[in-house]
């Protein structure tokens, strides 16, 4: 067993991405661009791509507790993105409020072997936390999923910076009460979810879902699924 493998074993905390890692869609409406394409304007998915939240990944964004707070500031990026899309200055409002509502359609379920890895954690002492890139209050859609309850939640827009802000990871570990070199830090989006994790200290495991092996394998676990994980988790604790 190699060092990070060690590591895996003797940590105190398992944290958790969400949608991609531990949440898969079960409804998904469409793009906001195919919605203004099918209303005779002219989007695309790279326009869209710009001005969403994944646009600012690593960056410091308004929380949803601030003055202006984290809905404000999408709401103008969006006007800048329904407006190179090509809606006239006085229909802007009155979309943007139909794709938000639009976007609130989409729902999700647990990822195969989701509760189970987290059970199996919880059976063996192991504290587990849960930090995504989120733009809502996400207990709803925790709920949604049938998710147990975590020892502690980071959402990017409740505390205003985006993974891979080393931020993010400092919060949910000190949410936690562990050093995050005693962290496992599990996710699908290398950009955001490992280097982000590994920026910060704790160890990643990467769930890469059939995609080619990293160049990091010295510095990164990585599992085609979550079923892999769990198994080598059941050999190990």
């Amino acid at each position: 067993m190699n060092s990070i493998q060690t590591r895996l074993g003797s940590a105190t905390a398992f944290i958790f991405d969400f949608y991609g890692t531990l949440v898969e869609i079960d409804k998904e409406p469409p793009q906001m661009w195919e919605t203004l394409n099918e209303l005779g304007y002219n989007s695309h998915p790279e326009l869209q791509a710009m001005f969403e939240a994944d646009g600012f990944d690593g960056c410091v964004t308004p929380s949803l507790y601030c003055t202006p707070n984290y809905n404000e500031w999408k709401r103008v990026n969006l006007r800048q993105f329904v407006r190179l899309s090509g809606v006239p200055e006085p229909l802007v409002e009155s979309i943007i409020s139909m794709l938000l509502d639009i976007e609130k359609q989409a729902t999700k379920k647990a990822a195969p072997h989701a509760n189970s890895v987290l059970q199996l954690l919880r059976q063996h002492g192991r504290k587990i936390g849960l930090c995504s890139n989120w733009d809502y209050a996400i207990q709803s859609h925790l709920d949604q999923a049938g998710l147990p309850e975590f020892d502690g939640i980071t959402v990017s827009a409740e505390i205003g910076a985006r993974k891979p802000h080393v931020e993010v990871f400092n919060d949910i570990c000190s949410k936690l009460d562990v050093q995050p070199h005693d962290a496992i830090f599990i996710g699908d989006n290398w950009a955001t979810d490992i280097r982000g994790a590994l920026r910060a200290g704790l160890v990643p495991v990467w769930i890469r879902h059939y995609k080619a092996p990293g160049p990091l394998l010295h510095h990164v676990i990585e599992f085609d699924t979550l079923a892999d994980f769990e198994t080598q988790l059941k050999k190990i604790l």
